[in-house]
């Protein structure tokens, strides 16, 4: 344990102290994500990403499997936005902008990797689960 500990803190930059070490463990473990470097990596972008809905990531992983593979190595931002229009979720585009914040906004002819959109990937599902758990309640 105290390994994935090690390459945790050395990707956060910084040594943790003991509770924030146990609340990731507790979440990522919840997430069902690998305790090694690509498995903190997506969480530390996760979390960077949304910091209030990461804690839903466990509600929307096996859809972001999928998604995963359809994203392959990367796309264009336009290209990126087609695609979650056809999976029905279409965020208004301050959202967008939200959500690209953390790779340097969003540009509809740039590339952007899987590292970047795959945890924006993940929060449109949270939105789009959010949005329709809102809808019910209307209903």
């Amino acid at each position: 344990m105290e390994q994935e500990r090690i390459v945790y803190e050395t990707l956060m930059g910084y040594r943790v102290n003991d509770v924030h070490w146990w609340r990731t463990k507790k979440a990522m473990q919840a997430c069902g994500f690998q305790m090694d470097k690509n498995g903190f990596e997506l969480f530390i972008n996760l979390r960077k990403t949304s910091p209030k809905y990461y804690s839903q990531f466990h509600k929307i992983k096996a859809t972001l499997d999928k998604k995963a593979v359809d994203i392959g190595e990367g796309m264009k931002g336009k290209d990126f936005v087609n695609y979650l229009e056809k999976e029905g979720i279409k965020p208004h585009q301050s959202t967008l902008s939200r959500w690209f914040s953390k790779a340097g906004g969003y540009k509809a002819r740039a590339f952007y990797s899987s590292t970047v959109l795959i945890p924006i990937a993940a929060m449109a599902l949270i939105y789009k689960s959010k949005n329709e758990a809102q809808l019910a309640k209307v209903s």
